[in-house]
């Protein structure tokens, strides 16, 4: 008999403009779908029922740029610049990982994104260090019950001056076995197969390409860190180069776009490709010209948020929709406000932006017809947020609420494909304190094996030296 769950009494945030917001309305569940939406719904025989009064419900957020893998090292370049991340995580660090590692700091990573009211992610998993760390990476995220992208990482990774794949061909290879192996089944799973490039000009161009096309033979969603590099260096470089190779469509979700000015964003709308902004951590790590919303808003482009990785910021999605309301209003009003021009109207609203958090992100990653939005026959991925909270009480606009004030803590329950995995604050079905205990215990092995850091003055050539290194390499 299929399971079915009634959330009743809620002040339900549907994002669906036939639906619009329920002051106290009820949601039906049966399976993994959604049957109803109303004011009031009549609990069926053998139904669970969710009161939720004093809650406002809406849709699962979609992060879509997450690098789930480093959440062992959580703060662990606070105060390094861009240049930094790169020697110290991608390049130090990660060179010590072992499967393990990866595993757990991808396992807690998606464990926390769902405890935070994130029930599907695009995770752009560069941790790949041998055949093996592929498999522990893509087993994790599978057993975090996440919805989402598992995007293989193409970029090498150097340990002692060498890479465990023969060549970068054999790495390609190894995304067709993982591709095969846990993503070749026609039924509808959570988890899709997806691909993340090496960032461009960090490799010969004819290795990008092959990336690219990997993805494109897979029919799978390809996303690349895009137009964000450090100072003059070309690395990230070349989104045009690969428009010209007819190899950007819907497919592609382009992180950061930093650099990218209105005729940059004109193309991405052209082609139908995605734009994924994280703006705590582009800001935070000093990357040149953070986050163009101005730009891409004026091209017509809407982009879809990721809060990046918890090395340098916080995974949730609540202050990463604060700080992108903050920005994008500060970009636009800076104009016309540093000439002493009274601002009358909100360039961007509290529900643009909440949608950036929820449609925009299932659009990225193909998914709008299935989640996004609460509406009968979209899939159960649905947050119940505790208003009855101090930060949130009293409720005015429920929108205006989550976007301004709330924060992952607030998050009462959390509901993955009609599955209840969060309840009365705490995660179901998982044994926290032993999953905290071995990522503690993987902290203290990477800390304890890893090299000298850089001071900052040794870092101003960093990226080139990195790149002489990768292509070596591959």
């Amino acid at each position: 008999m299929t399971e079915r769950t009634l959330i009743k009494n809620g002040w339900i945030v549907s994002m669906d403009p036939t639906i619009g917001d329920l002051r106290r309305g009820s949601l039906l569940i049966e399976g993994e779908r959604i049957v109803q939406i109303a004011a009031s719904i009549d609990a069926p025989e053998g139904c669970e029922v969710i009161d939720a009064e004093g809650m406002i419900v809406h849709p699962g957020f979609v992060d879509t740029h997450k690098h789930l893998w480093q959440t062992a090292l959580r703060g662990v370049v606070a105060d390094r610049t861009l240049v930094g991340y790169f020697s110290d995580v991608r390049r130090d660090y990660l060179s010590r990982y072992r499967p393990e590692d990866v595993y757990l700091g991808t396992l807690v990573g998606a464990l926390e994104l769902i405890d935070g009211g994130t029930t599907s992610v695009l995770d752009h998993s560069h941790g790949v260090v041998t055949p093996d760390h592929s498999v522990a990476l893509v087993e994790a995220e599978l057993n975090s019950g996440i919805r989402g992208v598992w995007a293989y990482g193409y970029c090498p990774v150097e340990v002692e001056g060498l890479q465990a794949f023969a060549s970068h061909a054999d790495r390609v290879k190894d995304a067709f076995r993982i591709k095969e192996r846990y993503f070749n089944s026609s039924d509808s799973s959570l988890l899709r197969m997806g691909v993340a490039i090496t960032e461009q000009n960090l490799l010969p161009l004819d290795l990008t390409v092959n990336e690219v096309q990997s993805a494109l033979d897979m029919d799978a969603v390809w996303t690349s860190h895009t137009h964000c590099g450090p100072g003059n260096a070309p690395i990230t470089r070349g989104f045009h180069t690969l428009v010209g190779k007819g190899l950007v469509d819907h497919r592609a979700v382009l992180s950061h776009c930093n650099e990218f000015r209105v005729d940059d964003f004109d193309v991405v709308r052209d082609l139908g490709a995605h734009f994924a902004s994280s703006p705590d951590s582009e800001i935070a790590l000093g990357i040149a010209q953070p986050t163009p919303y101005r730009d891409a808003l004026l091209a017509g482009v809407q982009p879809s948020l990721g809060t990046d990785c918890v090395t340098c910021m916080s995974g949730d999605m609540y202050a990463n929709m604060r700080m992108a309301l903050t920005f994008s209003r500060h970009q636009i009003n800076d104009g016309p406000g540093s000439n002493y021009e009274t601002i009358v109207d909100q360039p961007v609203s509290t529900r643009d932006v909440f949608r950036w958090a929820t449609l925009e992100g299932a659009r990225a990653i193909g998914l709008e017809s299935e989640i996004g939005t609460l509406a009968p026959g979209k899939l159960a991925d649905i947050v119940l947020v505790n208003a009855r909270s101090l930060n949130l009480a009293p409720v005015l606009d429920p929108v205006a609420d989550l976007v301004l004030h709330a924060h992952a803590g607030n998050v009462d329950t959390v509901i993955v494909n009609g599955k209840v995995r969060k309840r009365a604050g705490k995660l179901t079905d998982t044994q926290i304190g032993d999953l905290l205990g071995r990522l503690d215990d993987s902290r203290d092995y990477l800390l304890s094996v890893a090299g000298e850091m850089d001071d900052a003055a040794n870092l101003t050539h960093e990226a080139e030296e990195w790149s002489e290194r990768l292509t070596s390499l591959s």
